[in-house]
């Protein structure tokens, strides 16, 4: 099947975005048909806190894109999201010694039986390589011959009460969901070139509750976080130092906001509403807390030691990337070459999804298209992928 009409659906804090498209995977490019926003409620920090009110901004969204019914691909990210490296190794038992498709698949449960909270669970389990009788870097074991056989994956595991509450949410709307991704990997397959993932990046997906992370080496994911930060909290600090309504500051970021103070002049001045504002003391607070967001960003690859293995830079996506002056304060930062990025492989005449705020949708579509186990299969294809959790996801309910 070259090419299928798929659906998505980036449930963040400040928006819902549904989005229907037409994927090529053997072109590698999607064309979106049709896309559809809503406010969104009942969110916090990329968590469902109020399912009602959440599944009414779900329904808008979908509503507005034309979704009537059908599955769809989810976006997950949120506070309750952790994850690490591991490496699990097995015996090959088979007589010829050739690694099997089924082989694959039990390094995989293996790497799945890792301790855990009791609220915990592993949402994916992401092959990086693998190891055949001490020959390292191997990316597609299948067909080939080995006896001992060490595969290193990157787990992303998240909280159960949170998955479920998501999934509760979206199929209160009519539709099933069929697939639940991490929303900075789906940012990362809409926004980022094989060549880039070869090279060694990073990509900071500024969302409205939440700023993700994602690095990936040799072709491979290494790390993966979420910050419980996003523009939501700019707009919020705006609102508190201005005395204004959210909504006011909001606009007034979008329409001035800045994170470098030092090229404001100090008496320049906005205007909205009739009402003047210094534009000096709004860039200060955007500043302070973009410099918050990217030093915790900072900690969090050099904790993962990360942090200078990374010759290909970061790669800045979503809505709070549009601030004037990110990519300049995170080159300061962070130490490395920055880069906006939007969604490339974009086809069709939707050219607004080809912005950063899009980024996670877009991914969503290529996610959308791939069949439940989308492990490698030919020669240097991508380890970043993997199936769907939601038939997994429902047993746990069942379960508790």
């Amino acid at each position: 099947m070259a090419q299928s009409l798929v659906y998505g659906i980036d449930v963040g804090t400040t928006k819902i975005v549904a989005i229907a498209g037409r994927v090529d995977s053997r072109r590698g490019w999607a064309e979106v048909l049709s896309v559809g926003e809503a406010p969104s409620h009942g969110l916090k920090r990329g968590v469902v806190v109020d399912r009602e009110l959440a599944a009414e901004s779900i329904a808008e969204a979908l509503e507005a894109c034309g979704v009537r019914g059908g599955s769809i691909s989810v976006g997950i990210a949120g506070s309750h999201i952790s994850s690490f490296n591991t490496e699990v190794t097995l015996l090959n038992r088979a007589k010829n010694l050739e690694v099997t498709e089924r082989f694959v698949k039990k390094l995989e449960g293996e790497a799945r039986q890792f301790h855990l909270d009791e609220d915990e669970r592993i949402l994916h389990v992401v092959p990086r390589s693998y190891v055949l009788d001490g020959s390292e870097g191997v990316k597609q074991p299948v067909g080939l011959a080995a006896r001992k056989v060490t595969m290193r994956a990157h787990v992303v595991s998240g909280a159960l009460s949170s998955i479920q509450n998501l999934l509760y949410a979206v199929e209160d709307c009519g539709v099933e969901v069929s697939r639940v991704v991490l929303e900075p990997l789906a940012s990362a397959e809409a926004c980022l070139l094989e060549s880039d993932r070869e090279d060694g990046v990073a990509l900071l997906d500024v969302g409205g509750g939440t700023t993700d992370i994602a690095t990936f080496k040799k072709g491979a994911l290494t790390h993966t976080a979420v910050i419980p930060i996003g523009g939501e909290s700019f707009s919020s600090d705006l609102a508190y130092g201005l005395k204004v309504p959210f909504d006011a500051a909001e606009e007034l970021k979008i329409r001035y906001g800045s994170v470098l103070s030092d090229s404001v002049d100090s008496v320049a001045a906005v205007k909205l509403d009739e009402r003047h504002y210094n534009a000096h003391f709004m860039s200060q607070i955007l500043e302070y807390r973009a410099q918050e967001v990217l030093e915790y960003a900072r900690e969090s690859l050099d904790q993962a030691r990360v942090l200078n293995m990374l010759p290909g830079g970061v790669v800045l996506t979503g809505g709070g990337s549009l601030l004037n002056g990110m990519a300049e304060l995170a080159e300061d930062v962070l130490g490395m070459r920055t880069r906006t990025a939007i969604p490339r492989r974009v086809k069709g005449d939707l050219k607004p999804v080809q912005k950063p705020q899009y980024a996670t949708a877009v991914g969503l579509l290529y996610f959308s298209a791939q069949n439940s186990d989308v492990r490698p299969k030919g020669k240097g294809a991508r380890v970043t992928s993997f199936g769907s959790i939601v038939s997994a996801v429902k047993s746990w309910f069942r379960g508790v």
